[in-house]
């Protein structure tokens, strides 16, 4: 069964959803902006993951380096008690430690429950909002068919069981509007001021707090000293070949070649 759309609903129903939807979200983003908490760093932690970083750089440019170069800074992690890979192994996180109070922010989850609840309340009013004053509207009509399939989630509150599943309903656009708005908000702007800082998806936030990917629990990482290790057995197991051994010869040899 097909039907004309009133062009008033497109006034009064499809447009106002929208608008209220989406400054909604800008405001819920300010919102959640200022009860965010920038994360404590541990400057200990970001030492070692500097200096591990610089042993796998060593590992993986080695050939490029002359043997004495090489000699030189692999004596730096591995020389027998002084080798920083040797003397400075970081002991192992306690888990029980950790989950007492010793690992994460407590002003971090708090600031995230805060973010949170402005989602959910923010969300609870808007969906009774629509469900309240815009319930069994049709508010616009897919340019291309779609099977049945789609029916029950394209037409949601509209109980017509001879209508097409074409045709979009207050709160499936309500639903559309809210998951898109934050990358909407996002695009316009990009437009209007240059950051690279992108915000955080309130939507994808939940479903990721509410889901199974839950966060890693304090003290349940690798091993620091099994990780020192393994990098110092990677560096003792080189053998080690410089590449570019009288590069400038070949250089010249090839040079003359092709003249």
């Amino acid at each position: 069964m097909g039907i004309v759309l009133d062009p008033k609903i497109r006034d009064n129903v499809l447009l106002p959803i929208f608008v209220v939807v989406v400054m909604t979200s800008m405001i819920r983003q300010s919102v959640m902006t200022i009860f965010k908490n920038d994360p404590k760093v541990d400057l200990k932690e970001v030492k070692q993951n500097s200096m591990l970083g610089r042993c796998k750089m060593l590992r993986a440019a080695h050939h490029f380096l002359t043997e004495k170069a090489f000699k030189t800074r692999k004596a730096y992690f591995v020389k027998k008690d002084v080798g920083v890979l040797v003397k400075s192994v970081p002991k192992a996180k306690d888990p029980m430690e950790a989950l007492s109070g010793g690992g994460g922010d407590p002003m971090a989850a708090m600031g995230m429950m805060k973010g949170q609840m402005v989602f959910m309340v923010s969300q609870g009013l808007l969906a009774y909002w629509v469900s309240h004053l815009f319930s069994g509207f049709l508010v616009a009509k897919t340019p291309f068919p779609l099977t049945f399939q789609f029916k029950g989630m394209m037409q949601r509150g509209v109980d017509v069981t001879a209508l097409e599943p074409g045709y979009v309903s207050s709160l499936c656009w309500y639903m559309f509007v809210m998951m898109s708005s934050h990358s909407l908000i996002g695009l316009v702007q990009s437009f209007v001021q240059k950051s690279d800082v992108e915000a955080e998806d309130p939507m994808m936030a939940m479903m990721g707090s509410m889901g199974g990917a839950s966060p890693m629990m304090p003290g349940a990482g690798p091993d620091p000293a099994k990780v020192y290790k393994s990098e110092q057995d990677n560096l003792e197991m080189i053998l080690h070949e410089f590449t570019l051994e009288n590069i400038e010869v070949e250089l010249w040899r090839k040079w003359r070649q092709e003249r």
